[in-house]
């Protein structure tokens, strides 16, 4: 790959997502122009309520629908009307989710199609300009859904693919299986995509395990945490989970956001991640782990969240299969590094934590309002 330009631009897909709005702020701070598809004005309002600073810095525009044909068409056409384009795509835009209806219609459908979908746009309208595509897809689609909790088996590397078709996933409706069949079949559409199109710009794919970590998305309320901090992290703060032997996760190994993010910009320009798959995978993460950290880090939050077995880290009969992240230390060098899980955890319940103390001045505020 040759030298980035001195004045790289970005388009970035879902910019207002729990891992794309991390990416979004790292490449403002690295100096890149930006601009960032959302689903609609209110959504960007959003995120600029949230971040004011950014506002001058990054470019929003609108794509309501990402099933919808050349959904994408809009963007790369306006860039080139003024002359423009962008240097690399880096395509987060995707459902995460396991509170479903219809596993297909609702995750597998927007997963694939609109990576299709962005990839079409960019190979037709992007030109000779676009180096990189950057996709970020999910350990899931490397791991083996049907795999046993109770027998390690060997490390998964970026040559494994997950067996789960989606035949597995609609017959069984299972969301956590509908969300790892839509991420492996998109990773495969575009890397079918690429091989068949002989696209000018190259691929690569980050596959990170579960993402923790601070939110800089706009969180309006509980129901605004993000899925995986939801399931992994909030679950034990707002005694979803008291049970915590009982509790199992879908996956036991995590990476921290903000890791996750710089890994996809150094991703842009790293010559050894063309044409690529690469694992994030920080360590280990259990159900007992995450109560642990909470309970040690804020005694104020041991009331909430439940003791559990602190000596029993793993859940009985789970002893998951670990990874193989080598190519991620290769191919990124003295760059890359990961936090561990005590940080992230750390980080991510003192964010919710604060988050809770200006959702509660908001009901305090509305209540007053109403007295007056």
């Amino acid at each position: 790959m040759t030298t980035p330009p001195s004045n790289p631009t970005v388009l970035l897909t879902g910019g207002n997502g729990f891992i794309a709005s991390h990416i979004l702020s790292q490449l403002i701070s690295a100096g890149y122009a930006v601009t960032a598809t959302l689903r609609s004005p209110s959504k960007a309002q959003a995120l600029l309520s949230t971040h004011p600073e950014w506002e001058p810095k990054v470019k929003f525009e609108y794509v309501p629908e990402l099933t919808a044909t050349n959904a994408f068409d809009g963007v790369f056409e306006k860039v080139a009307e003024g002359g423009g384009g962008f240097d690399y795509v880096i395509h987060t835009a995707s459902p995460v989710t396991f509170v479903v209806q219809d596993v297909e219609r609702d995750l597998v459908e927007p997963a694939v199609i609109g990576t299709f979908g962005v990839l079409e746009s960019a190979h037709r309208l992007g030109g000779k300009r676009l180096r990189r595509f950057v996709l970020l897809g999910s350990s899931v689609a490397v791991m083996n859904s049907f795999a046993r909790e109770d027998e390690k088996g060997r490390d998964y590397d970026e040559e494994d693919w997950n067996p789960v078709t989606l035949e597995d996933a609609t017959k069984s409706q299972d969301a956590v299986l509908g969300y790892n069949v839509g991420k492996k079949l998109a990773e495969q559409a575009a890397w079918k995509f690429v091989e068949d199109n002989k696209t000018a710009f190259d691929l690569t794919v980050m596959n990170p395990d579960i993402v923790l970590g601070p939110m800089l998305h706009p969180v309006s309320g509980p129901k605004s945490i993000n899925e995986t901090n939801r399931f992994a992290i909030y679950a034990f703060m707002d005694r979803t989970h008291t049970d915590i032997e009982s509790v199992r996760f879908p996956y036991y190994h995590f990476v921290d956001v903000r890791d996750v993010a710089h890994a996809h910009v150094l991703a842009m320009t790293a010559p050894g991640a063309s044409d690529k798959r690469i694992l994030l995978v920080s360590g280990l993460i259990t159900p007992q782990l995450v109560v642990n950290t909470i309970r040690k880090h804020f005694p104020e939050a041991k009331a909430r969240v439940s003791e559990g077995n602190p000596e029993q880290i793993l859940p009985k009969s789970v002893d998951p299969t670990g990874w193989n992240v080598a190519r991620s230390h290769e191919i990124f060098g003295k760059d890359w590094s990961s936090r561990g899980l005590e940080e992230s955890v750390t980080d991510t319940a003192r964010d919710i934590l604060a988050h809770e103390k200006v959702w509660a001045n908001q009901v305090t505020d509305g209540v007053k309002a109403v007295k007056v």
